[in-house]
């Protein structure tokens, strides 16, 4: 099973702070516990009750801990951290479902996955399950285990084992690294001593805000905001480089305990943090659609604008919108280009060599999609209205309303939804007039048009003469312009869609 390292507690007889092998230790608990509550269950059906319940008591009493008699909770024989020691103590180690799943941290719900992920498997590898074949079992598994122990007595030792076993090959997270790495520079000022304990909360405060899954991505867009592209497998070291000492330690976790607020706020629109701001609104909108359109490689240059000049944030937000919409979403081009000029943008905010938005402006030039270049791809852009992508595309659509019509509809109203002018279920007809090529024009964005919900239902699959009557008496712009087209075919979904990127041309622009 791998290299465990342990440092002795000396205040603490046969207490040990497990410094490498946490995953593994925990995962082996939560596998014993799937296994009693097995046990559990065959206890409720009536099933050998009392040999099984000795069974339980037995199993719990070696490997998780004993009740304490004054106040009947389990003294454990293993401790988590303090992110995810109460949720192991009064969920898992008592047998109860969590209060809310969609409340739970990401450590704490990938726990309770692991242990339903054992109880399921558990259940399905025996074909009778009975007390004695799972005590077998159990004893057989545990029995089978073996692990290189390493003892150390002080903090620096620990993590100087931990960081040796890494290089050695043993796979940890830039997360873990970096953690360690940190707590050791401080731990040599004493780890009882005041910089230690606001290190440990300060972490804490920052994998809670982000998400432990998170973490890697928001440090790397982090040190991306302050300098040269830095490579995912090279975050750990670029930080080692760079500090040396517990001043920089502690430096380094309050610089990312700030940026941690602004990162978390910027995958979630609705934070009330965006309050603050006086574009709020402007600001929201903007995020929006970035998420729609699964970008995030601006971050880091959101970051160093935000450190700098944060009334720049709703104009250059803006700007951002209209270059991801013609470079991610329309004509589809290299990301990792895009992320080298954000990078070179926010390091030259950084080191003061640009301080103004024109300057954010022209450097943004290099990822801007010329006006040609997009209408061309717009002209024969498809987009399916299948999943995450049907959101984006009535985006599209009621961008292009508002533009006409000079509305303020928004795309997320559910009154209205996007009508297939040739219909996903085409029939014969159909098939004809587009000469047997329907299913590679039927996604096409010139043959989208946004319509009410019931005059959508109605609509169906009914020849194009039929629906212009519905289109007629829509509210909509879009539907309206339908009209003017006698028939429906290859070459009238082509004429609109070529109209549709000169109106996209204006709309979607620095």
């Amino acid at each position: 099973m791998g290299t465990i390292v342990i440092q002795n507690l000396p205040q603490a007889n046969k207490t040990f702070l497990l410094v490498d092998g946490q995953q593994r230790i925990t995962t082996l608990s939560l596998f014993i516990l799937a296994l009693v509550k097995v046990l559990k269950e065959l206890v409720e059906r009536g099933i050998e009750p009392e040999a099984n319940q000795q069974r339980i008591d037995k199993i719990l009493n070696s490997y998780i801990g004993e009740k304490s008699i004054a106040r009947l909770y389990y003294e454990p024989k293993l401790e988590l951290n303090e992110n995810n020691n109460s949720f192991y103590q009064t969920r898992m180690l008592e047998f109860k479902e969590p209060l809310h799943l969609g409340k739970l941290r990401d450590s704490e719900r990938l726990i309770y996955e692991a242990y339903l992920y054992f109880h399921q498997k558990i259940n399905n590898y025996f074909s009778e399950l009975s007390g004695e074949s799972l005590g077998r079992f159990l004893e057989h598994v545990l029995d089978g285990l073996v692990f290189i122990q390493i003892a150390v007595d002080d903090d620096v030792s620990a993590y100087t084992v931990f960081e040796t076993l890494n290089a050695r090959g043993v796979e940890l997270t830039a997360t873990d690294l970096l953690k360690n790495y940190l707590f050791a520079l401080v731990a040599k000022l004493g780890k009882d001593g005041s910089e230690f304990k606001i290190l440990k909360e300060d972490w804490q405060g920052i994998v809670d805000m982000v998400g432990l899954k998170h973490f890697p991505v928001f440090l790397r867009f982090y040190l991306n905001s302050r300098q040269e592209l830095v490579r995912k497998e090279r975050l750990f070291k670029e930080i080692k480089k760079d500090v040396r000492d517990a001043k920089g330690a502690v430096e380094l976790i309050e610089a990312l305990k700030e940026a941690a607020y602004f990162y978390a706020a910027l995958l979630n629109p609705e934070d009330d943090f965006w309050s603050e701001y006086k574009d709020a609104v402007s600001i929201r909108e903007s995020l929006r659609a970035l998420s729609l359109f699964g970008v995030v490689q601006p971050q880091p240059l959101l970051f160093a604008i935000n450190r700098k000049e944060k009334n720049w944030l709703s104009k250059v937000l803006k700007w951002l919108v209209a270059i991801s919409f013609r470079y991610n979403v329309v004509v589809e081009l290299a990301a990792n280009a895009m992320e080298k000029a954000y990078n070179e943008i926010a390091v030259k905010i950084e080191r003061g060599a640009i301080s103004s938005l024109a300057e954010i402006k022209e450097g943004l030039q290099a990822v801007y999609v010329r006006d040609e270049d997009f209408v061309n791809a717009f002209k024969t852009k498809s987009i399916s209205t299948g999943g995450k992508n049907r959101q984006l595309v009535k985006y599209i659509l009621t961008k292009i309303e508002n533009q006409l019509a000079g509305k303020g509809y928004h795309y997320t109203d559910a009154t209205f939804t996007i009508e297939h002018i040739l219909p996903e279920h085409y029939g014969g007809h159909w098939s004809e007039l587009f000469s047997k090529q329907a299913e590679k024009y039927v996604h096409r964005l010139g043959n989208y048009t946004l319509l009410e919900v019931g005059k959508n239902r109605e609509a169906g699959d009914k020849p194009f003469e039929e629906k212009k009557a519905l289109y007629q008496a829509s509210q909509f712009k879009l539907a309206q312009d339908l009209l003017k087209y006698e028939e429906w075919n290859i070459a009238s979904l082509n004429q609109r869609q070529e109209q549709m990127a000169k109106w996209a041309k204006g709309i979607w622009k620095m």
